[in-house]
């Protein structure tokens, strides 16, 4: 979980007390599927020209949310089918994804929150989440829990805290483990201004290795400043010194702007984390942008763009170059009609565990049409004046 969680729990928590004033609570649920084609020129991902393939996919789903004075609970569950002209790619369990968040107002001072993940998929790179490192087609696992706080100690001050717990998995091919101990501090310095202090631990394990662990300390401060009612910008920064690495910076940056006509995103992180089918924990020097253009009322387009460059324990170093657009069409009603554009070239890659110089270019086409169905269900609770006046009982 990055560092700018923090802030967007506390953002969130401040929010909470207008809904509380409502004093409304929101259910819904969203059953969907996904009817997509897909055709990858580079199915294996394991040189600069691969074998291409088509994929005919089916993805079934269910999410749900829940929307009270105190509570906010969502979740999502996603799995795969797909038929290709590759014999070995077709299955009827391809894909899996299930993912939960919570944040609780206990009291007026205080936010729990807790974020939860599961992924199973045969393409690695697409839980490989902030390096998106390409790799061979293999079955890979990826878990990660994550319970934190925020907790208000004076009008303008409050004390923040989490624990993240990831771990991944590639079949016959190793696993790594890693914790994220953060505590931090933040101070309202006026309106628009928030300065933010954090003490962060990682350890990382080999699980078919004890003995194989290793940890690294840092102190990060921070600042947080909204530029306008539209727009936000925040910076991070810090020394971080581990076991293996010896004394390195740690950054985070991110910028939003968001309008009924554009919004935009910008990240840049230089930190640490674990890479499927890499040995040891990695450092990530990495960026993206994203644009969102609502272009009509039933159309938006929408760009991501990234960079990332790792450095392994063996002085190794991949670097990968990221760009989709999608296209997306919502005539009304529950249909949605997709159409995407993703190019990956990357600069060295890891084949079983073994660093290779070779280059990776994959391009990938897809359309899709996804249905799904809002159910919507509101209830004034006894606070609601309108409630009340309808003799609603406590």
């Amino acid at each position: 979980m990055k560092a700018a969680a923090v802030t967007t729990l506390l953002i969130a928590a401040g929010a909470w007390h207008a809904a509380a004033a409502a004093a409304q609570s929101h259910f819904e649920a969203v059953p969907s599927v996904t009817i997509g084609s897909i055709y990858d020129n580079n199915l294996f991902a394991t040189q600069l020209h691969g074998d291409a393939g088509h994929m005919l996919a089916v993805r079934p789903g269910f999410g749900s949310a829940i929307d009270t004075p105190r509570l906010n609970l969502t979740s999502l569950f996603t799995f795969d089918s797909q038929h290709s002209n590759h014999q070995d790619l077709t299955m009827i369990d391809a894909r899996r994804h299930a993912d939960a968040k919570m944040l609780y107002r206990s009291t007026p001072e205080t936010t729990l929150g807790l974020t939860a993940q599961y992924d199973r998929t045969e393409v690695p790179g697409e839980i490989n989440l902030e390096s998106g490192i390409l790799g061979p087609r293999q079955q890979a696992y990826r878990w990660e829990v994550a319970p934190n706080f925020a907790h208000k100690v004076r009008q303008h001050t409050s004390v923040t805290g989490s624990y993240d717990y990831m771990a991944e998995s590639l079949v016959e091919n190793g696993s790594g483990r890693m914790q994220v101990v953060r505590a931090g501090l933040v101070q309202q310095h006026s309106t628009r201004t928030n300065f933010m202090a954090n003490l962060q631990e990682r350890h990382f394990a080999d699980p078919s290795d004890v003995s194989n662990g290793s940890d690294s300390f840092a102190l990060v401060g921070g600042w947080d400043y909204q530029l306008s009612t539209l727009s936000r910008i925040s910076l991070q920064a810090g020394p971080r010194v581990s076991t293996y690495r010896g004394l390195q910076p740690e950054i985070a940056a991110g910028y939003t702007h968001a309008t009924n006509h554009l919004i935009v995103g910008a990240d840049y992180n230089h930190t640490e984390t674990i890479v499927l089918g890499i040995r040891g924990p990695v450092v990530l020097d990495g960026g993206d942008a994203n644009f969102t253009w609502p272009w009509r009322r039933t159309m938006e387009f929408s760009s991501h763009s990234a960079i990332s460059r790792i450095d392994t324990l063996d002085a190794h170093r991949i670097t990968s170059y990221r760009e989709t657009i999608i296209g997306a069409w919502s005539p009304g009603g529950m249909y949605t009609f997709n159409a995407s554009y993703a190019m990956d070239y990357q600069e060295g890659a890891i084949l079983n565990s073994v660093f290779s110089n070779g280059n990776v270019l994959r391009h990938v086409f897809g359309v899709s049409v996804t249905v799904a169905p809002r159910y919507s269900h509101y209830i004034k609770t006894p606070d609601d004046p309108a409630a009340r006046a309808k003799g609603v009982a406590q």
